[in-house]
């Protein structure tokens, strides 16, 4: 949805860049998700002082009664450095009653009776404040020093890399992460992208010879709308150089280069940071065909964790720090990350897709008004018909009309 987008243009017309970085920590990236701008769409749909917290909190009360949570899953509102809440955005936002602020490794509370009762789990069961998703997937891939690329698969992906110091020319997102600085772009539609194309044309079990890549069309993966690099709602998928003798194969391909290339569009707006290796986790990082075309495209040697699952491993490294099992989560790391070779650049199709990928690049921002046209002309139809007809117009039209 674009809630936030009204909100997110008048927050960064009134204060500039230094402010942010004073309050926050970081450069507010153009993300209507984050904390300020979704805080004060809800005060203006609530009212102010609204209670608000996410999933993860809201489990934690579920679970314990005690009301948590970490600065990382508050970022763009909390300070990691200082780990507060800005009170300057706390009252542009509507003073929301949020919860309060505990280190990721910090006892939450135990479960309760009742949550017992209601789970299975053991009553006194301690719980921890843990990560959000993305800072437990960097710590359970063992991403804690500065140089190796990231990329985290998934519904979205988030590709990027740590460094010691923020990235502030960027139109990327940068910020602070645990004892270092991240630097990452988010991508919003690649799973769905993934999904769609193997539904449709089947998954291809290895990277095609040269000669079906070079004739395969060139396929924009927004099926969902867009974020980095474009930061698009409106911006939907699209093949472009069909023939003939375009064949399934072809098709199947072509979704899964225009996956890489959304990342590798990330990797260029980010200003293509120095990385010897690339560290790939989540579902599509066991995909040999996705595993070939990053490590021919990017130029680099791609490692899977040997525990592709990494959100949750995260999670259960911050809890084993907080047992005591461990001294600090880099002790931690040493003992949970193991890495896996998957995949060596050959050098012999990276001309050939840094070639395709200048075509993919230029594809958008030629269709761009169009594309927003045919959103309008889409969204108009939608709002005309309601009930069957709404539904039949579902069933045998091509536009996307959502009833």
């Amino acid at each position: 949805g674009s809630e936030g987008r009204n909100e997110l243009s008048a927050l960064k017309a009134k204060y500039d860049a230094a402010t942010f970085l004073r309050e926050i920590g970081m450069p507010h990236p153009d993300i209507i998700s984050y904390p300020i701008p979704r805080l004060m769409h809800i005060r203006e749909k609530y009212g102010e002082n609204a209670q608000v917290m996410q999933p993860k909190e809201y489990l934690g009360v579920r679970l314990t009664g005690e009301l948590f949570t970490d600065v990382w899953s508050w970022r763009g509102l909390a300070h990691g450095g200082k780990g507060a809440y800005s009170s300057l955005f706390m009252e542009e936002a509507g003073s929301p009653k949020l919860p309060l602020l505990k280190g990721c490794t910090d006892m939450l509370g135990r479960v309760t009776a009742q949550a017992a009762k209601e789970t299975g789990l053991c009553a006194g069961t301690p719980v921890y404040t843990g990560l959000n998703d993305f800072f437990a997937s960097l710590l359970g891939m063992g991403i804690t020093e500065p140089g190796m690329l990231f990329d985290i698969t998934g519904t979205s992906e988030h590709l990027g890399i740590l460094l010691d110091e923020p990235a502030l020319e960027t139109p990327m997102v940068t910020g602070p992460c645990l004892r270092h600085f991240v630097h990452y772009g988010v991508t919003a539609s690649s799973g769905a992208s993934l999904k769609f194309g193997e539904g449709a044309f089947g998954k291809p079990d290895d990277v095609p010879q040269k000669e079906t890549i070079r004739k395969a069309p060139v396929f924009l993966p927004y099926v969902n709308g867009e974020r980095a690099p474009i930061f698009d709602s409106d911006a939907r998928g699209m093949f472009f150089g069909i023939e003939a003798d375009t064949t399934p194969e072809m098709m199947a391909y072509a979704v899964r280069e225009g996956v890489v290339f959304s990342l590798y569009h990330i990797y260029t707006a980010m200003g293509m940071p120095k990385a010897e290796k690339m560290l790939v986790s989540g579902g599509a990082s066991n995909d040999p065909v996705l595993n070939g075309l990053k490590s021919e495209l990017f130029g680099m040697e791609l490692l899977t964790p040997e525990e592709t699952e990494t959100s949750a491993l995260g999670a259960a490294m911050t809890a084993a720090v907080g047992s005591g099992a461990f001294a600090g989560l880099q002790e931690a790391v040493w003992a949970f990350c193991r890495q896996k070779t998957a995949e060596k650049p050959r050098g012999e199709l990276r001309s050939l897709l840094l070639e395709r990928f200048s075509v993919y690049r230029e594809l958008y921002p030629q269709v761009k008004e169009t594309m927003k046209k045919f959103r309008r002309c889409a969204n108009a139809l939608c709002n005309i018909w309601s009930g069957q007809d709404r539904k039949r117009i579902y069933r045998t039209s091509a536009l996307p009309c959502r009833y």
